[in-house]
């Protein structure tokens, strides 16, 4: 075979290839919108749930799909308006009738809006034959967006409020300064619980970009790593946890002391519980309650790795158990909307619905309400949430404030920007390229 055939075999094996993958994404896209709007479940389950079913796809198709899929739903705002109504109607009500080259220009234009330099979108136009937008992009994700939708005869007049449903605007507090920062994908936090010295040389080796916060002790950043973490020998011997800055934060504001007696009534698999257990240097007790059994196990499992034996686990039914001795610290760490953590779960905000919010108000009023109980006098009970929303923060706690006398807001400093709070503590996205998180540290009267 001569060069030159052999030479064009070799390129056509390659746009083959990409061909290929690109078909997986039209699938995994389909799939994932399907998902989260009919079925309104989180990307990432959709995702692994559309992997278990294409073995096929190896590491890099994979980082390939969940990058592009994220990135699309990251800019649903922007891509809705590029569209006719009866397409985003069609969508957002569960039902995809997209071409593969349709659903092709929309994540052309996410992952140009999310990183104009991916090598990946020479993919689209190779094979679509998709121009290229602009070899200067413009700085601003509004002017990117802006740029491809006209060269590829789109129009459409774009803001960052965009990127949040209109009915969200008012009930969330400058939606736009959220909107800009559901635009930026987060790092990976993670708290370093011992050896730190061990955990910055095996991230070296492995050629992880890691930074340390100046704010919280043991926190640190890891940006697009590229393995997986509980690979290492550092997570295998306990020495860090997956936690986000602003779930750190809040334990730190608990104020968890040694030989202290505390209760996490909402412990799940149990992040902010090790926290806790850790802060009190193995002395006292921690009892992590759950209504699910199963987040409880997982928790003895990460509290025997991180070799933390002061944790107890009991799981309840929601209620406080009878004949209870008191805590010197409760954490209600209460099921929420989940809404701080949209930018790791891109496109949830469009499945979202007001009766979920209502819904899950109702469920911390009683939570606050069966386990306030537990705090024993001059002990402190602390309340925490990932949500956005008012109802579910500061107007949660004002209704409990109004009604339980013997409680009042402690004051104390946001240890992520150093000023001082009343009680209430809201952790954003700015303070520390973190998730948005809320809690209220509040003390019961001493008689």
């Amino acid at each position: 075979m001569d060069r030159h055939k052999s030479g064009e075999n070799k390129n056509y094996l390659s746009e083959k290839k990409i061909s290929s993958q690109l078909n997986l994404l039209y699938s995994a896209g389909k799939s994932v919108l399907q998902g989260v709007f009919g079925r309104r479940m989180p990307p990432d389950l959709l995702l692994a749930e559309f992997f278990r079913s294409n073995r096929q796809c190896g590491s890099r198709d994979r980082a390939f799909i969940s990058g592009c899929v994220y990135a699309l739903l990251r800019y649903w705002g922007f891509l809705r308006r590029m569209m006719p109504a009866e397409w985003r109607r069609s969508v957002e009500h569960g039902e995809i009738l997209f071409s593969k080259r349709e659903l092709g220009v929309l994540f052309y234009v996410a992952l140009f809006c999310d990183n104009p330099s991916a090598p990946e979108l020479n993919n689209f136009s190779l094979i679509y034959g998709f121009p290229k937008i602009n070899s200067r992009p413009p700085k601003s994700v509004v002017e990117r967006a802006a740029a491809a939708a006209k060269i590829l005869d789109m129009s459409c007049e774009l803001t960052m409020e965009q990127l949040l449903p209109e009915w969200l605007h008012e009930r969330i507090a400058d939606a736009g300064s959220t909107a800009a920062a559901l635009a930026k994908r987060p790092p990976l936090w993670i708290r370093i619980h011992r050896n730190l010295e061990a955990c910055m040389t095996e991230f070296e080796s492995k050629g992880l970009q890691c930074e340390m916060s100046e704010r919280i002790s043991g926190a640190a950043a890891l940006f697009a790593p590229k393995i997986n973490l509980f690979s290492l020998e550092g997570y295998a011997k306990g020495y860090f946890e997956v936690q986000d800055l602003a779930s750190q934060a809040i334990g730190t504001v608990c104020g968890a002391r040694p030989g202290e007696r505390i209760l996490d009534a909402c412990a799940g698999a149990g992040g902010k519980t090790l926290q806790l257990a850790s802060m009190m240097k193995n002395k006292g007790t921690i009892i992590a309650g759950d209504i699910r059994a199963n987040k409880l196990d997982e928790l003895r499992r990460r509290a025997s790795r991180a070799e933390l034996f002061n944790i107890r686990t009991r799981a309840h039914d929601g209620k406080l158990w009878r004949d209870v001795s008191p805590f010197d610290r409760v954490l209600l760490d209460v099921p929420c909307t989940g809404s701080g953590v949209w930018r790791r779960n891109p496109g949830m905000q469009w499945s979202f619905t007001p009766e979920k919010l209502e819904s899950h108000v109702k469920v911390q009023k009683e939570i606050l309400e069966h386990f306030c109980a537990a705090v024993k006098p001059g002990g402190t009970l602390i309340y925490s949430t990932c949500s956005l929303f008012a109802e579910e923060n500061e107007m949660q706690i004002n209704d409990f404030l109004e009604h339980h006398e013997e409680f009042v807001l402690k004051e104390g400093r946001n240890p992520l920007t150093g000023e001082f709070c009343s009680g209430c503590y809201r952790f954003n996205a700015d303070d520390g390229n973190c998730d948005y998180m809320f809690a209220a540290v509040m003390e019961k009267s001493a008689r």
